[in-house]
């Protein structure tokens, strides 16, 4: 694509790259939009970025670098650690700005979609923000502040699109706590196509999240599988390496929806993160797994914590994973209609504008 204005509606996707989370749920809607014959841009960065080359690979979408902080990981200690980035986090949203109104300039965009990202809208043009977090995980004596923060950078947004179900609530209080006038739960979004045939694997390791977690996750999940001779499948979260066997175990670094629909259908037992994408996909397939928050995130021990107690999941810690004590598997995911209201809400954006 060049910098010619076209006669369609030309949607500019905006992501988070704090991982492949909210690359991974914002597919459908790209999906949808190539499918309406709209023209697409995506700005994003890191694995983001190199997940949706890869899932969208030889589609004619725009990809663009998008400036934003880099926010670094301990292998212990990493709320202390984020907490440390938060200025630099609050500066890129000014950067995100910036470089927005230049998109928009340069490429005639006429809706923009932010997954998270906080300073990706235009005073011009109809602008929304996708987030489950209006209530951010922080401590009690800084809720008050956290509640101004999102009303604050919130507002400049037409709308605020919840992937969640308004009565189930995957989400918790994170979505539902801090009331917002301007915002809608849109149902589940997931890339995964809900009607893929189950697969043979029978125990599947699904590895995600930012560096330094993400490999110690793989290493641990890799012991774990091999402890048996049971064939078990690997999904590492590696976007561009190759898929290879290792004893029993086939590690699929990346692999399309479709396969990664089919593997989960099949699976008796399935390991992942407590992370929102993660749950979204659970729900849209009514699969039942180990949740294993990433440690140092609030926001996934949370969710952890709120399934098991709403859906009888299983809470497996970090330390528990690596000395390879993972307790059995329960409860199960609600099963919910995914992407359809999503799909009913963006034509609605398009159309209005």
């Amino acid at each position: 694509m060049d910098s010619k204005v076209s006669p369609r509606p030309t949607i500019l996707f905006a992501l988070l790259d704090w991982g492949m989370g909210h690359a991974s749920r914002t597919a459908p809607l790209i999906q949808y939009s190539i499918n309406q014959g709209w023209d697409v841009h995506i700005g994003t960065k890191g694995t983001a970025l190199a997940f949706l080359k890869s899932q969208f690979e030889g589609v004619p979408i725009a990809f663009h670098y998008k400036p934003g902080a880099e926010i670094k990981y301990a292998k212990r200690g990493t709320l202390l650690k984020i907490a440390g980035q938060m200025p630099r986090f609050l500066k890129s949203i000014a950067a995100e700005m910036d470089w927005t109104r230049t998109i928009v300039e340069s490429y005639g965009i006429t809706h923009i979609i932010s997954d998270n990202c906080y300073g990706a809208h235009h005073p011009r043009i109809p602008s929304v923000l996708i987030s489950h977090q209006l209530q951010l995980p922080v401590p009690i004596g800084l809720k008050a502040l956290a509640r101004f923060f999102v009303k604050r950078h919130t507002k400049h947004f037409r709308e605020v699109w919840i992937p969640d179900d308004s009565k189930i609530r995957l989400s918790g209080k994170l979505g539902f706590q801090n009331h917002l006038k301007h915002a809608r739960c849109i149902g589940v979004l997931t890339r995964l196509p809900v009607d893929a045939p189950p697969g043979s694997w029978k125990k599947i390791g699904m590895v995600s999240g930012p560096e330094p977690h993400r490999k110690l996750m793989e290493t641990a999940l890799m012991a774990w599988l091999q402890e048996s001779d049971e064939p078990a499948l690997l999904i590492a979260g590696r976007p561009g390496a190759s898929q290879h066997v290792d004893g029993n175990v086939t590690v699929w670094p990346d692999p399309t929806s479709e396969e990664l629909a089919s593997a989960l259908k099949g699976a008796d037992i399935i390991v992942c993160r407590s992370g929102y994408s993660s749950l979204l996909d659970l729900a849209a397939l009514g699969k039942r797994a180990i949740l294993i928050p990433t440690p140092g995130q609030p926001e996934q021990v949370y969710l952890a914590k709120h399934w098991a107690k709403t859906f009888g999941m299983t809470i497996c810690t970090q330390k528990q994973l690596e000395a390879g004590q993972l307790p059995a598997a329960a409860g199960t995911a609600p099963l919910l209609q995914a992407n359809a209201g999503a799909f009913i809400t963006l034509n609605k954006l398009v159309a209005s504008a």
